[in-house]
């Protein structure tokens, strides 16, 4: 018999849910209402939330607010068992409990509890099989669902003596938050689509409602209602504290009052105009822009996200960049005016990516939860509130951020906490740029997320300025999958305009497809040469001239190998060539971006430019606002060479005599009819790995040999489409069995994506992916590569390599001082004799114990040319060097 609502059944015995270092705790049933009542508040407080869970509820809102209630009150039916209750042995003592069988996790004892014991049918929940995915993704709340398997005799040794209590705690709960259920059909798929999101929301509330600063230590249980009031109470405090409430957007539609960082005579582009000019937001959108590189269209994807937002279609934007180096210039430029988009001051900006923690700019922005929540907690600069940046996988919640795509990706994978990252996505407008520059495995997830963000009422921008025809339609149909699981209409026509640039809108029953005008032309002129003497002449002419110029090369140890020579053999001063990668560690990548756009960005001056030269990698050609007078570059695929074109005069000023008109040279084999299978891999050994393709290769050469130079927007369709063989042009058949092998492992990397990817359909469940605990999931195909952490052995002991000295062992430090490494060429790093106990200790030091990755202990053989020594992997010795060109392994 349950009780009346509001009456307590009382427990038998105390128990803890919550407990503190000082040796407090906090009543477990106290700690399940808290949860609770912060889901309550967070969907009371943000509308934007309640309504995408409304929309995705078969029943009424009301209803299911105190379903989500209810769920998020007994989440922690687990912490009732004796093996979690014995994790405080001196507390389960003094409660006089059993000492606990073997451990299992309190979240699968929870849900196995919930199963063996029928409590759907107990609460009286119309429909058992409909209600099972938010029965799993509140009981699941760690990070992934558990399984439901029946374990009887298991469940009653956890419980043993503590099962009534327990069930006694499910019962007052049912009656005090459960409403009287409306008579509609539920089906078994029902609530799969809002599982998704009710998972985030666990987790999010469960994590609230854990900090003791709102809800710390208290002893005393009587009722929920008796503690209802008071924990609604603390949860608003602690939602309104930590920002996590949708922020209002500003209702400004001024131009300049968007982007206050711009010049007060800059007019919008055609594309940013055509964006303006919309009509209000109706719905979930995709909209698609293309336009040159430097065309604005990262001011056209806000100006899009503000318009979703003033439409109460969103609440924030996320934008999404396909490496660190793109996403920290992104980070620098949005600072600058994100503010704008909100009603409020105070709204946070979060950088998101595996190295957040190097950029100074970033942390200095970082602002503890009192200044926060303080009257003069904005002086109009950038903000971003503590709260967000203690965890990545909270920085999606943020009311805008900017970060690596993996970050968004990670919310499709079967990674712990993926859900946490999907509500915060749902909430935002994502915002992708280059989504022509990821392979096929990274291409297939994207659009797996882009469904996922469909499904959800999400709303999305793509940007990119080489966008295949085959992929755009690709795009647009994983958008159209994601509407189509969320019920709605998704006729209308499939992209089918040729025109550059254009502006694609994708909504319910329609798409739309906007030719659009360019304030920006391109028509850099494009000499081939087979010749790499000739290269290294124009950049010691460059240099000599007062110019500057960037040699783009596909490899680093081609890029090693071209600064070497023009220092070492041509004479050229080593303060005047640069170089740039990413086989950094991370302190000293950040140095050197730095420089990269001090002396080559938008806002560099002559005296910065003249003479210099950078030899680099593809960390430059994408997202980075740099500007040289002569540009060259290794062949690469088309979409690239038109990216590595666009930063030859980008920008308007005075340049040196004999470099006053754009010139681009290209290092090629010569596109010869009857080039030979080996055509590209002759003369690029490491790159033919890099680019595998040589068809694809073969016909951008062919291109631009015949047309001679990059004339964009006339011939951008031309020149990206003929590339990709949707032209007249036909490659040798030489190259038949390379592209055969390129299609076979195109199609290997996207069934290993859609293998690795969540499927939406079966909702929260073990069914929807392949879940692993303690397993990274993968967001890039490539080599296996790992982590390795630089040691200083200086002959006064050891310490990190981006530390002062040997004390400073944080997280920053360490995470300075690494750098990604290919497994295959470092497997294992040596121990110096003699040196074993100090590593321990330095390790011990270290805030994570050094348990991921490799410690490198390198000596300094030379000034600034240090050595260490490892195994690879298959077992041979390697020598591994580190200095100004970076590391190297042989």
């Amino acid at each position: 018999m349950l009780c009346q609502a509001g009456e307590s059944l009382g427990l038998g015995m105390n128990y803890w849910g919550k407990a503190f270092p000082d040796g407090g705790w906090r009543h477990l049933c106290l700690h399940s209402v808290d949860v609770a009542a912060t889901l309550y508040i967070l969907l009371e407080s943000d509308s934007l939330l309640s309504k995408r869970v409304e929309r995705a509820s078969p029943i009424p809102f009301r209803d299911t607010l105190q379903i989500l209630t209810f769920l998020a009150a007994v989440h922690d039916l687990g912490k009732f068992s004796l093996p979690f209750q014995n994790l405080r042995p001196e507390l389960a003592k003094a409660f006089g409990l059993k000492a606990a069988p073997e451990y299992a996790h309190h979240t699968i004892l929870g849900l196995n509890l919930w199963e063996t014991r029928d409590l759907t049918g107990r609460i009286c929940f119309p429909h058992a099989e409909a209600f099972l995915p938010l029965v799993v993704a509140a009981l699941s709340h760690h990070g992934m669902p558990n399984g439901t398997a029946r374990e009887p005799r298991r469940i009653r040794r956890c419980f043993d003596g503590t099962e009534e209590d327990a069930l006694r705690f499910v019962d007052e709960a049912a009656l005090f938050f459960l409403p009287v259920f409306p008579d509609v059909a539920l089906r078994d798929e029902s609530f799969r689509r809002l599982s998704w999101l009710a998972a985030g929301l666990f987790i999010l509330a469960d994590w609230i409602a854990s900090n003791s600063l709102w809800f710390g230590p208290d002893t005393t249980w009587t009722s929920i209602a008796d503690h209802w009031d008071s924990a609604c109470g603390h949860a608003a405090k602690a939602v309104t504290a930590c920002r996590v409430a949708s922020a209002q957007s500003s209702h400004t539609t001024s131009f300049h009052e968007l982007f206050p960082h711009l010049p007060k005579a800059a007019a919008p582009s055609p594309l940013q105009q055509a964006v303006m000019d919309l009509e209000a937001a109706q719905g979930p959108e995709l909209l698609i822009f293309e336009d040159l590189t430097g065309g604005g269209k990262t001011e056209a994807a806000l100006l899009a996200a503000h318009r979703a937002m003033r439409s109460g279609h969103a609440t924030g934007v996320f934008v999404g960049l396909p490496t660190m180096a793109t996403a920290n210039a992104m980070y620098a430029r949005l600072a600058r005016s994100y503010q704008a988009l909100f009603a409020i001051p105070e709204a946070s900006l979060v950088l998101a990516h595996g190295s957040r923690s190097l950029n100074e700019d970033y942390l200095a922005t970082i602002t503890p939860l009192e200044r926060v929540l303080s009257s003069d907690s904005s002086d109009g600069g950038t903000l971003c509130a503590e709260w967000f940046a203690d965890n990545r996988k909270k920085a999606l919640l943020a009311p805008s951020g900017v970060g690596t795509i993996d970050q968004a990706l990670l919310a499709v994978l079967s990674t712990k906490h993926q859900a946490l990252r999907l509500i915060g996505l749902t909430r935002s407008v994502l915002v992708v740029d280059e989504v022509h520059s990821y392979d096929t495995y990274t291409g297939t997830l994207l659009q797996n997320l882009l469904t996922f963000q469909a499904a959800l009422d999400g709303n999305a921008v793509l940007l990119s300025a080489t966008l295949p025809q085959a992929i755009r339609k690709q795009l647009v149909e994983a958008w159209r999958r994601g509407r189509l699981l969320a019920g709605a209409d998704v006729g209308g026509d499939s992209p089918h305009m040729t025109a550059f640039p254009l502006m694609t809108r994708v909504s319910d029953g329609e798409v739309q497809e906007t030719p659009v005008g360019t304030l920006r032309t391109l028509n850099v002129p494009v000499e081939l040469t087979d010749d790499p003497s000739i290269m290294y002449a124009e950049l010691s002419k460059a240099a000599a001239g007062g110019a500057c110029a960037c040699w783009i090369r596909n490899t680093v140890a081609d890029a090693v190998e071209a600064r070497r020579k023009l220092v070492e053999e041509l004479g050229l001063p080593p303060s005047r060539v640069l170089l740039f990668h990413a086989r950094y560690a991370g302190c000293d990548r950040m140095v050197r971006e730095q420089e990269v756009l001090t002396r080559f960005g938008k806002e560099s001056g002559a005296a910065e430019r003249a003479g210099m030269i950078l030899v680099a990698t593809q960390v430059i050609e994408q997202s980075l606002d740099l500007d040289f007078d002569l540009l060259l570059s290794d062949l690469a695929p088309m979409e690239l060479m038109i990216q590595r074109g666009g930063r030859c005069h980008r920008h308007e000023r005075p340049r040196p005599d004999g470099y006053r008109t754009p010139r681009m040279l290209v290092l090629s084999p010569p596109p010869d009819d009857d080039a030979p299978r080996s055509w590209y891999g002759d003369y690029f050994p490491s790159g033919q790995w890099v680019y595998p393709r040589p068809a694809l290769l073969w016909r951008t050469a062919r291109l631009l040999r015949d047309k001679q130079r990059l004339l964009l927007p006339d011939e951008a369709r031309e020149l990206v489409e003929g590339a990709y063989g949707n032209g007249d042009l036909v490659a040798p058949a030489t190259f038949d069995p390379k592209e055969d092998q390129a299609l076979a492992k195109d199609c290997s990397d996207r069934a290993v994506s859609m293998y690795a990817s969540l499927n939406f359909e079966p909702g929260y469940d073990l069914g929807s992916g392949v879940w692993e605990q303690d397993v990274d999931a993968l967001t890039r195909l490539g080599q296996p590569s790992h982590r390795v952490r630089l040691i200083r052995h200086d002959g006064q002991g050891l310490r990190l390599w981006a530390s002062e000295h040997a004390a400073d062992t944080s997280a920053r430090a360490c995470m300075r001082s690494e750098i990604r490494v290919d497994m295959t060429k470092l497997a294992q790093a040596a121990m110096p004799s003699g040196l074993e106990a100090a590593l321990n200790a330095l390790k011990q030091a270290m805030p994570d114990k050094a348990r991921r990755g490799l410690c490198l202990i390198l000596r300094e053989a030379t000034q600034d040319h240090w050595v260490g020594a490892g195994t690879n992997r298959n077992g041979k010795g390697v020598e591994v060097r580190y200095g100004p060109d970076g590391l190297e392994v042989d």
